[in-house]
Order: C-alpha cells, then sequence, then structure tokens
C-alpha cells in the first residue's frame, strides 16, 4: 500500500519536496541534507545530466568520476572550496534534452547550454536552484511551455530563453523574481498578452519579446519599471495606443516597438526620454503629425517613423536640435509638402549621416539638403520632387548613396556627379532626365549600383564609365542612347547584371564582354544590335540570363556557348540566328528556353529534356524538323510549349501526357498527322490549344470538354471530320473557338451558349447544316467575330443574334439561309463588317444595315431596297406576281385569237375584193393594180410591226426579271413595249 501511495505522488509534489529541503537542511542541520551540496554529490548529479545529452564532438569525455569535478570542461568551482557553482556548455553542438536533475545542482548560481541543438521542455525542477542567478538557455530547439515554476527564483537576475520553439503564454509568475534585471524571451512563438506582472520587477533594465505573437496592448505597470533602459517588443500583433505613462522611464535609453499594430499618435511625452539614443516605431497605424516634442531628444541617435500613417509636413524635426542624430527614417507615410530649408543650420553642428523620406507625397526641390553636410546617404525615391539635380551635390563629398529614383526630377545629370568619390549607389530610373551620360562618372571607381532606367537620356554610352571598375549592376533601360556598346565593356570584372535593354544600341557585342566572368544577368534585347555572338560568351560560366530577342543578331552560335552550365533563362528570339540549338543546351537548369522567329535548323535534340524545371520551350517560327522528341514528356514541370510554324511530322507523342502543368500548347502550322489525341483532355490546367494549320484527321475528342480552363481552341486547317462535340459547351471560360476549314458535318450544337466568355467564335468552310441555334444570340462577349460562312446552312437568321451588341464581325455566308433579315441585326451597332452573301435571302433590306456594301448583300434574288442597285426596287407581294402572269397569258391569249379572226376577216375580204376586181377589170386603166401593190406594202410593213410589238409586249428578259420584276410585270399589264 506504501508503495502505491508512492506511486501517486505527482511531480509537483517532488518539486515541492526540493523547494523545502533547504529549509529542512537549515534547521536540522542533519548530515545526510548536507550532503545534497557537498562536492561530493555533484559529480553523480552532473553525470546524470551528461546522460540527457548528445556529445558529437566528445567535449564532455573529461567527465569521469576519478577527476576532480573542477577540472570537468564547463564546470566552474567557487575557488578554494570545490563547490561547483557555474555549468557553461554554451556552443557545444549539443543535442538531446535537460535532465531534471540538473535541479540537484543546488550550489549553481549560472547555468549556460546557450547555442546548442536541445530539444524537449525545460525542466519545471529549474525552479527548486534557490541560488540560480543566471539562466541561459536560448538559442536552442526546446519546446513546450515556459514552467510558471522559474517563478520561484528569487536570485534570479538574468533570464535569456528566447530563440527557441516555446509556446503558450509569457506566466506571470515571472513577476515575482524580485531581482530580475534581463528576460530575453524573443524569437519564439510565445501568445497571450504580456502580463502586467512584470511591472513588479523594479530592477528590470531590460525587456526583450521581439518575434513572437504576443496580442493587446502595453501594460501601463511597465512604466512601473522605473531602470528599464531596453524595451523591445518589435515583430507582434500587438495594438492599441503607446502609454504617455511610458514617457516617465527616465532611465530609458532604447525603445523598439516596431511591426505591430498600434495606432493613435505618438505621446508628446516620449520627448521626456532624455537618454534615448534608439527610437523605432515603423511599421504601425500611428497618425497626426510628428510631435515637436522629440527634438527634445538630445541624445538620440535612431529615429525610425516609417511605414506608418503620419501627416503633416516634417518641418517639426530639426537636424540642428537632435545634434546627435545620425538616422532619420520617414519613410512610407503620408507626408506632405517640402523639406525645410532648417533641416540642418550648415555650421557644421548636425551629425545626420542618413536621411530616408521615400514614398511619401512630398515636393519641391532637394537644395534644402545641401547644408546637411555630413550625410551619407540620401533616399527621396517615390516622392514628387522636381527640378534639377543640382550640380553643387558634390559639396556632399561623404555621400555613399544617393537614391532619387521615381520622381519627376527634369534637366541633365550634372557632370559634378563624378566628383562624389565615395558614392557607391546611383538610383535615378524613372524621372524625366535627358542629356547624355557625362564623361565624369567615370571618375566614380567605387560606384557598384548605376540605375538610369526609365528616362529620355541620349547620345552614346562614354567609354569613361568602363573605369568604374567596381560596377555589380548597371540598368540603362527604357533610354535613347545609341551608338556602341563601349569597346573595353571587359573592363568591368566586377559586373553581375548588365541590362541595356529597349535603347537604340547599334553595332556588334564587344568581345571584351567575355571578361566580365561575373556576369549573372544580361539584356540586351529591344536594339539594334547585328553580328555574330562572340565566342568569348563562353567564358560567362556564371551567366544565368541572356535576353538578346529583338535585334538582328546573326549567324550560328558558338559552341563554346555549351559551357554555359548556369543558364536558366534563355531568349534569342527575334533575330536571325542559324544551324542548330545544341550549343545552348549545355545547362541542365534551364527554365525558359524561347528561340522563335530565328532560322534555327534541324530537329530538337533530345538533350532539351535534361533541364525537367523547365517552365518554357518556344521555339516557334524557325525551320525545324522531324518528329516532336518523345523525351519532352519528362519536362513535367512545363507550362508553355510553343513549336508553331516550323516543319515537324508525325503524331503528337502520347508522352506528352505527363506535361500535366501545361497551359499553353500551340502546334499551328506544322505538318503533323494523327488523330488530335483523346488524351489532351487530361490536361487540366491547358488555357490555350492551338493545332490549326497541320494536317489531323478524325473526329474532334469529346474529352476537350474536360480542360475546363481552356481559354482558346483552334483545330482551324486540318481534315477532321465528323460533328462538333456538345462537350465544347463545357468550356465555360473559353475566349475563343476557332475549327474553319475543315470537313465537319451536323448540326451546330446549341450547347456552345454555355461558352459565355466566347469574344470569337469561327466555324467557316465546313460543311454544317441545319439552322443556325438561336442560343448564339446568349454569348453576351462576343465580339471579334462570329464566323459561320461556306456551309451547308438552312433555315432563317434567328432574330437572337441581335443581341450580340458587341459584334464587329458577322459573316453568314455562301450558306442556304433563306427568309428575311431580322430586324434585330439593327441593334448591332457595333458591327463595321457585315457579309450575308450569297444566300436565298428575301424581302426588304433593314434600313440600318443600307450603309454596308452592296457586296454584303450579293448573291440574294429576292432581296431588295438599299444598299443594292435602284432597279432592285421592292416587288408587289408574291401573291400579285402571280395574278400577273396570269393576266399576261389571257392577254396573249386575247391577241392570238383577235389577230386570227382579223386574218380571216381579211381573207374574206380579199377573196370578195377579188371576185369585185374581176368583174371590173375590163374597165379599169391600171392604176388601181398599182395602188392595190402600194397598199399590200404598206399592210405587210404594219404587220410585221405588229408582230414586233407582241414580241416585245409580250415576254420579258431575264435579266431584267432579275433585277425589276415589276416592271416586266407593267409593261405586259400595260401593253407597253419594254426598253
Amino acid at each position: 500500500m506504501a508503495l502505491a501511495m508512492a506511486g501517486k505522488l505527482s511531480r509537483s509534489s517532488i518539486v515541492l519536496a526540493l523547494l523545502l529541503l533547504p529549509l529542512f537542511c537549515g534547521i536540522l542541520l542533519a548530515p545526510s541534507c548536507v550532503g545534497v551540496a557537498t562536492p561530493d554529490t555533484v559529480p553523480a548529479t552532473l553525470l546524470q545530466v551528461k546522460a540527457g545529452f548528445t556529445d558529437p564532438d566528445g567535449v564532455l569525455s573529461g567527465w569521469s568520476p576519478e577527476a576532480d569535478v573542477c577540472s570537468w570542461h564547463g564546470v566552474t568551482c567557487l575557488t578554494g572550496d570545490g563547490i561547483a557553482i557555474g555549468l557553461n556548455l554554451s556552443g557545444y553542438g549539443l543535442s538531446g534534452t535537460i535532465s531534471p536533475a540538473i535541479a540537484g545542482l543546488v550550489s549553481v548560481e549560472s547555468i549556460d547550454l546557450s547555442s546548442n541543438s536541445l530539444t524537449g521542455e525545460i525542466p519545471l525542477e529549474l525552479g527548486t536552484m534557490q541560488r540560480l542567478r543566471t539562466l541561459l538557455l536560448h538559442s536552442n530547439f526546446l519546446t513546450g511551455a515556459i514552467p510558471p515554476e522559474l517563478g520561484g527564483l528569487k536570485k534570479l537576475k538574468v533570464l535569456r530563453i528566447g530563440n527557441n520553439r516555446l509556446h503558450g503564454e509569457i506566466p506571470p509568475e515571472l513577476g515575482n523574481c524580485s531581482e530580475l534585471e534581463t528576460i530575453g524571451l524573443a524569437y519564439c512563438q510565445l501568445s497571450g498578452a504580456i502580463p502586467h506582472q512584470i511591472g513588479n520587477l523594479k530592477q528590470l533594465q531590460q525587456l526583450t519579446l521581439d518575434k513572437n505573437t504576443l496580442t493587446g496592448g502595453l501594460p501601463e505597470q511597465l512604466a512601473g519599471c522605473t531602470n528599464l533602459r531596453a524595451l523591445s517588443v518589435a515583430d507582434n500583433k500587438l495594438e492599441g495606443i503607446i502609454p504617455s505613462s511610458f514617457g516617465s522611464l527616465s532611465s530609458l535609453q532604447s525603445l523598439n516597438l516596431a511591426n505591430n499594430r498600434f495606432s493613435g499618435e505618438i505621446p508628446a511625452e516620449i520627448g521626456n526620454l532624455s537618454n534615448l539614443t534608439y527610437l523605432n516605431l515603423l511599421g504601425n497605424r500611428l497618425t497626426g503629425g510628428i510631435p515637436e516634442e522629440l527634438n527634445q531628444l538630445s541624445q538620440l541617435q535612431v529615429l525610425d517613423l516609417s511605414k506608418n500613417n503620419l501627416s503633416g509636413e516634417i518641418s517639426s524635426i530639426s537636424a540642428s536640435q537632435l545634434k546627435n542624430l545620425k538616422y532619420l527614417v520617414l519613410s512610407e507615410n503620408l507626408l506632405e509638402g517640402t523639406i525645410p530649408e532648417g533641416l540642418c543650420n550648415g555650421n557644421g553642428s548636425s551629425s545626420l549621416e542618413n536621411i530616408l523620406l521615400s514614398g511619401n507625397n512630398l515636393g519641391g526641390d532637394i537644395d534644402a539638403l545641401l547644408s546637411c553636410t555630413s550625410l551619407q546617404s540620401i533616399d527621396v525615391s517615390n516622392n514628387s520632387f522636381t527640378g534639377e539635380i543640382p550640380p553643387a551635390i558634390d559639396g556632399l563629398s561623404g555621400l555613399v548613396n544617393l537614391a532619387l529614383h521615381n520622381n519627376s526630377f527634369t534637366g541633365v545629370l550634372p557632370p559634378q556627379i563624378g566628383n562624389l568619390s565615395k558614392l557607391e549607389v546611383l538610383s535615378l530610373y524613372h524621372n524625366g532626365l535627358t542629356g547624355g551620360i557625362p564623361s565624369e562618372i567615370g571618375r566614380l571607381r567605387r560606384l557598384k549600383l548605376l540605375f538610369l532606367y526609365e528616362n529620355e537620356m541620349t547620345g552614346v554610352i562614354p567609354d569613361e564609365i568602363t573605369n568604374c571598375t567596381s560596377l555589380e549592376e548597371v540598368d540603362f533601360f527604357g533610354n535613347h542612347f545609341h551608338g556602341p556598346i563601349p569597346e573595353k565593356i571587359g573592363n568591368l570584372k566586377n559586373l553581375v547584371v548588365l541590362q541595356l535593354r529597349q535603347n537604340d544600341l547599334s553595332g556588334p557585342i564587344p568581345a571584351s564582354l567575355g571578361e566580365c566572368r561575373k556576369l549573372q544577368a544580361l539584356a540586351l534585347a529591344d536594339n539594334r544590335l547585328s553580328g555574330e555572338l562572340p565566342e568569348s560568351f563562353g567564358r560567362l560560366t556564371e551567366l544565368s540570363i541572356v535576353t538578346l530577342y529583338n535585334n538582328s543578331l546573326e549567324g550560328p552560335l558558338p559552341a563554346s556557348l555549351f559551357e554555359l552550365k548556369n543558364l536558366t533563362v534563355i531568349n534569342v528570339s527575334h533575330n536571325r540566328f542559324t544551324g542548330g540549338v545544341v550549343p545552348l543546351l549545355g545547362s541542365s537548369s534551364l527554365a525558359v528556353l524561347a528561340l522563335t522567329n530565328n532560322c534555327f535548323s534541324g530537329v530538337i535534340p533530345s538533350a532539351v529534356a535534361r533541364s525537367t524545371g523547365m517552365v518554357r520551350l518556344q521555339l516557334a517560327g524557325n525551320r525545324l524538323a522531324g518528329a516532336i522528341p518523345t523525351e519532352l514528356g519528362h519536362l513535367t514541370g512545363l507550362k508553355i510549349l510553343d513549336l508553331s510554324n516550323n516543319n515537324f511530322s508525325g503524331d503528337i507523342p502520347p508522352e506528352l501526357f505527363n506535361c500535366s502543368r501545361l497551359t499553353r500548347l500551340n502546334l499551328e502550322g506544322n505538318s503533323l498527322t494523327g488523330a488530335v489525341p483523346s488524351w489532351l483532355g487530361r490536361l487540366r490546367s491547358l488555357g490555350e490549344l492551338d493545332l490549326s494549320s497541320n494536317s489531323f484527321t478524325g473526329v474532334i475528342p469529346v474529352e476537350l470538354g474536360d480542360c475546363s480552363g481552356l481559354l482558346k481552341l483552334s483545330l482551324s486547317d486540318n481534315r477532321l471530320s465528323g460533328s462538333i462535340p456538345p462537350e465544347i459547351g463545357s468550356l465555360t471560360s473559353l475566349n475563343v473557338l476557332n475549327l474553319q476549314n475543315n470537313g465537319l458535318t451536323g448540326v451546330i450544337p446549341p450547347e456552345i451558349r454555355r461558352c459565355n466568355k466566347l469574344y470569337e467564335l469561327r466555324l467557316s468552310e465546313n460543311s454544317l447544316e441545319g439552322a443556325i441555334p438561336p442560343e448564339l444570340g446568349q454569348l453576351p462577349e462576343l465580339q471579334v467575330i462570329l464566323d459561320l460562312s461556306q456551309n451547308r446552312l438552312s433555315g432563317e437568321i434567328p432574330a437572337s443574334l441581335g443581341n450580340l451588341v458587341k459584334l464587329e464581325r458577322l459573316n453568314l455566308s455562301s450558306n442556304g439561309l433563306h427568309g428575311q433579315i431580322p430586324s434585330s441585326l439593327q441593334q448591332l451597332t457595333s458591327l463595321h463588317l457585315l457579309n450575308l452573301s450569297d444566300n436565298l435571302l428575301s424581302g426588304a433590306i433593314p434600313g440600318a444595315l443600307s450603309s454596308f456594301p452592296a457586296a454584303s448583300f450579293a448573291g440574294n434574288d429576292e432581296l431588295c431596297g438599299a444598299p443594292l442597285p435602284r432597279s432592285s426596287s421592292c416587288r408587289a407581294p408574291r401573291r400579285l406576281r402571280l395574278l400577273g402572269a396570269e393576266v399576261s397569258v389571257i392577254v396573249a391569249a386575247i391577241a392570238v385569237v383577235s389577230a386570227a379572226v382579223c386574218v380571216a376577216l381579211l381573207y374574206i375580204m380579199l377573196r370578195m375584193w377579188s371576185n369585185w376586181r374581176a368583174v371590173s377589170v375590163s374597165s379599169s386603166d391600171g392604176e388601181e393594180s398599182t395602188a392595190s401593190t402600194a397598199a399590200h406594202g404598206k399592210a405587210a410593213k404594219w404587220g410585221d410591226g405588229d408582230g414586233k410589238y407582241w414580241k416585245v409586249g409580250s415576254v420579258t428578259s431575264a435579266a431584267e426579271e432579275k433585277y425589276s420584276s415589276t416592271s416586266s410585270e407593267t409593261s405586259v399589264l400595260h401593253g407597253k413595249p419594254t426598253p
């Protein structure tokens, strides 16, 4: 039973016993108690502690019972008494855990196990070590919470257990350690509020809680720590206002509240901290102006108020009053106005070395800074400063960094800039500077960064710039520099980045560039460079990025390029390079290989697949041939594959299915054959698929409907057959659908209406049939074109097409459409091209469409109205035309019968006349014979005329009927000859 009870003793009971043990020892003076603190017990306790460690370097190998414990490595003893008072194993590479047995070292005053790799929790038994004054466990991998038992260490002065993986809250019991002078809990994962009990620590001099996730506000009670010299709570989630009571911390030398969520104004009481040398409030939500009381901080050396919402002007700050101020950082606020003239009085009383005002709304010129003669760094970037760069800037002889970028400076770069012999950074980009680069810049032998990009500078790049041998980065992008790249550019042997893109540079790339052995990024694109790449390029073994696109470079690539093993990005598109691409494949780390629009020939080497991390392979517009290598399937991270406009043949290799991250696949303009693979539907990231202008056969795979992110699908100019699968309607993100010039049959699937983001739809030059689906009128974004021409479509034009109000081009020509043109098409106010020709349309053309040319409506025999020719005035209704024809037949029949009757009557009359003539011939003198002959001739003449009359009046020409049936019918009805 006793054993069972003993087993139930809690760990805290043991700790309590250990806490009471020295008390009993002191009262009873029992020899056994005294033995706990005697030298005889220390070795055994230390060996227990050692057992918890892993000692890879063997620094504890000398810990042996045979040796005097005071000679053990890391153990400090009281001189003469042999009592261990210190244990220092800092930085010995130890791992493992801290044994609770360490609490047995009751005489120890200092424990330092910092800067190792210890894991596990902090033993709560440490709280029993009543003589402990210093506990250093920082910079390990300790986990768990901070034991509240540490609050029992009444003599503890230094507690540094930060830079671990501790979590939980800061125990308020630490407020009981009344002798504490230093608390270091930074760089952990502590949460919760700062306990107000910390304010009880009247001896506290340093409180460091940076880099945790502490919340809440700053306790007012901290103002009771009157000996506090350093308070740092940066990089937490603290909020609320900065307590004005902190102004009573007269001993405070460093106050760091950076990167929290403090709000409100900066309390004027901060100006009472007469010993303050460091004030950092950056990265909060402070508002209001900068209090003038800060000028009372005569000892202040660093003032950082950046990244807040401070407003007003900066005239409240006087560097002449803050005589020790070296850093003034006010960047990224809402400050406005100008730089005050009195910022520095120019008599040498100012110590200001760095002024950082970037990212505000400041304007005017920067002449006021010329009186701050001690300045080493000026950053006024991202403001609205104007005027010219003052030539007198060379008076700031100690200037190291000058950042004036993203302003509105104008004028030229003064040649006096060459007198700033200590200058290392000159950043003037994105201004309105003009003129050339002064040759005096060659004096800046310490210059490392030279950024002039996005200005309006002109002239040639001076050769003197090659004297700036410390240059590491040069960026002249987006200016108007012309002429050659300096021939001695190779003198810049420290050059890492050379950016000369988008200028008017001409001539060859200097061979000396190969001497820039540290070069990592080279951008010469968008110029007028010519000639071949120098063989010396192969010496740039550190080169990672090279962009030469949009030049006139030519010739085969030098074989030495194969030695560039660190290349990650190559873009030499839009040049005239010839030969093979093998020299570019020496690196197995390529992420981008862009060779578009050159004259490269041969096959794609399988070596391209060695760069398994490639994301862009663009070889379009060359003379490459052969099959697409199956090895491209190894490029599983590939996002863009563009092999368009080459001479590739064969099938699409199924291995490309492994390129599951493809967003763009363009094989247009080759001689590829076979079927469109169904596995393309499993490339779910695909945004563009262009297989147009090849010789693909078979049907459009229904699986393409699974490419839900597809934006462009172009299969035009192939030999595809079958119908358009309704699954295309599942491509709800589709912008462009181009299936023209194939052999597709069947109907246009109405499911296309679900592609409601389409702005271009081309289905022309196929054999599609049936009616135009009215659902096409439900494509509200259709804008570029709707082209259904040269098919076999029938039926009427759907009135719903009038809903496509953004449409710019509509082509329905060369089909079998009939009926009238719907008046709703007049709503297409954006339409600038319309072609309805060669159909069977009839009726009047809607008035608003009359502005289109007659060719838009040609080939529709029954269409009428403007813009067709005037003879095509609209006919009467078809029923009236039929009645007119019937009348013509009746009139013709009556005419024929009448003519027959007249002929019969004439015959009878002639017979009668002939008989009468025979009776009276004997009495005739011959004149009647002459008259009869004349009369017969006259009758024949008019008879011919009558024949012509009826021929002309009863028959109309086919041409006239085509253009004006009404006029011909009128001629018949009214018996008038047609002209």
